[in-house]
C-alpha cells in the first residue's frame, strides 16, 4: 500500500513540473487578458473604497498587490521561440526519469515509513500563533509615517502599545486617533484608561478630564462615572465619591455586572467592609480571563478602581464587556505587579496561588512552573501552605 502512495506522490510531483512547461506556449498568448483582468481588479478596489466597503489602508494594500501583479503581467514575454515546445518535451522526459531516480534513493536512506503520524491535537499545539502581530504593527507604523493623517491606524496600534508596556506610546496614539477621527465617549474613555494605566491606577488630572469629556458625550456611560467616583475617593472627597456610587447603584439595572463592584466601593467608603487586598482576590470559578484587570477592575466595562482592589466572582463578569486588547493588557499588567510584590513579600500564600493560576490562564507554562518553585522556597517550613501550592500545581498539571 505504501508503495502505491509513493507512486501517486511521484506522479503528482512530475505533473507539477510538467504543467508549467506544457502551458508556457499558451501563457504568452494570455498576457493581454491578464493585463485587462488586473486593470479591472484595480478599478474594482477603487469602487469598493469609494463605497466604504474597504477602508483606505486595506484598499491601498489591495491596490499595491494588484499593481504589482499587473506590472509582472505586462513584463511577461509576448512571443515564444520556435523551439520552446521541443525544449519543453525534452525537459518533461528528463523530469519523468530524474525525479523518481533522485527521490527514491533519498527516501530509502533517510525516510522512516514505520514512524507513526503526529496527532492533530499535537500538531495544533505545536503550531505557531497565527499571524505576526509585531510585524503587522511595524507595517502599520511604517504606513503611519507615510500617512500620518490615518487616525484609524493610531486607534489600531494603541491597544498593542498598552499590552506591551509602551504606555506613553499608547497615550500618544489614542490622542492622535481622537484628534483625527473626532471625539466620541469611547475614545475619551480609552485615553483616560491609558493614562490611568501609566499612572499605576491613579486618576490623574489628565485622566479625569478625559472621563469628564466622555461623560459629557454620553451621560449614561457607567465606566466614566465609576472612574470619576474613584477619582473623588483618591482625592479624599469621600462624600462626593459616595454620592457618585450611590447614584450608580440606584440607576443600575438589577442584572448589571458592575453593580456588586459599586456596592463594594460604597461599603468600603462607609466603613462597612474591606476591599480585597489584591487585584487577584477572586473566586476560583472566576477565571482570570474574565476577571477585572488592574485599575479597570470594578467599573462597568471593567471600571478602574485603585490597583490594590479587585472584584470577586460576580464582579469579574464586568470584564467581558471590555475590548479584548485592553483586557489582556490590564491582566498582564496586574500579573506583573503581583509577581513583583511577591519577590519582597514571599510569605503570602494567597498571592502565590493567584499568581500561579494567572500564569496558567495566560498559557505561560514556564512562568507558572517557576512560580510554583519560587513559592516552595518562599514558604519552606510551612507545610500546610506548601501543600496548597502542591495541590494547585497538580490541579493545573504544571509541576514546578
Amino acid at each position: 500500500m505504501i508503495w502505491l502512495v509513493f507512486a501517486l506522490l511521484t506522479g503528482a510531483a512530475v505533473m507539477a513540473v510538467l504543467a508549467p512547461l506544457a502551458m508556457r506556449g499558451e501563457a504568452r498568448d494570455a498576457s493581454a487578458a491578464d493585463i485587462a483582468f488586473f486593470e479591472e481588479q484595480i478599478a474594482e478596489i477603487e469602487r469598493e473604497r469609494d463605497e466604504g466597503r474597504l477602508d483606505p489602508a486595506e484598499a491601498e494594500a489591495a491596490r499595491t498587490e494588484a499593481a504589482r501583479r499587473l506590472l509582472r503581467a505586462e513584463a511577461a514575454p509576448k512571443t515564444g521561440s520556435a523551439g520552446s515546445r521541443k525544449a519543453a518535451l525534452i525537459a518533461a522526459l528528463a523530469a519523468i526519469v530524474a525525479i523518481p531516480s533522485v527521490a527514491l534513493p533519498i527516501y530509502l536512506r533517510l525516510g522512516k515509513s514505520a514512524l507513526p503520524d503526529m496527532p492533530l491535537a499535537a500538531r495544533l499545539d505545536a503550531a505557531p500563533e497565527k499571524g505576526d502581530l509585531a510585524g503587522a504593527v511595524a507595517r502599520i507604523e511604517h504606513h503611519l509615517r507615510e500617512h500620518p493623517e490615518d487616525g484609524r491606524g493610531y486607534e489600531v496600534v494603541a491597544p498593542y502599545y498598552l499590552r506591551t508596556g509602551q504606555g506613553e506610546a499608547a497615550i500618544s496614539a489614542y490622542e492622535q486617533a481622537l484628534k483625527l477621527l473626532g471625539a466620541t465617549a469611547e475614545r475619551h474613555l480609552a485615553l483616560g484608561q491609558a493614562r490611568m494605566i501609566v499612572a499605576q491606577g491613579q486618576v490623574t488630572a489628565e485622566a479625569r478630564k478625559e472621563f469628564e469629556a466622555a461623560l459629557a458625550l454620553d451621560p449614561a456611560l457607567p465606566a466614566a462615572r465609576f472612574y470619576l467616583g474613584v477619582a473623588a475617593e483618591q482625592a479624599g472627597e469621600k462624600d462626593r465619591a459616595i454620592d457618585i456610587f450611590s447614584k450608580m447603584e440606584a440607576e443600575a439595572p438589577a442584572d448589571a455586572p458592575y453593580l456588586s463592584a459599586v456596592r463594594q466601593r460604597l461599603a468600603t467608603l462607609r466603613g462597612e467592609g474591606e476591599a480585597p487586598e489584591s487585584p487577584f482576590a477572586q473566586a476560583p470559578q472566576a477565571p482570570l480571563a474574565q476577571a477585572p484587570q488592574a485599575p479597570l477592575a470594578q467599573a462597568p466595562r471593567a471600571p478602574m478602581a485603585p490597583m490594590a482592589q479587585a472584584p470577586g466572582g460576580e464582579q469579574g463578569k464586568a470584564i467581558a464587556a471590555m475590548p479584548a486588547d485592553q483586557r489582556e493588557a490590564m491582566i498582564r499588567s496586574m500579573v506583573d505587579r503581583l509577581a513583583t510584590r511577591l519577590e519582597t513579600k514571599g510569605d503570602d500564600v494567597e498571592g502565590w496561588l493567584r499568581l500561579i493560576r494567572a500564569y496558567s490562564v495566560l498559557s505561560e507554562s514556564e512562568k507558572a512552573r517557576k512560580a510554583v518553585a519560587d513559592a516552595r522556597k518562599a514558604l519552606a517550613g510551612k507545610e500546610a501552605e506548601v501543600a496548597r501550592i502542591e495541590a494547585l500545581a497538580r490541579e493545573l498539571d504544571i509541576g514546578g
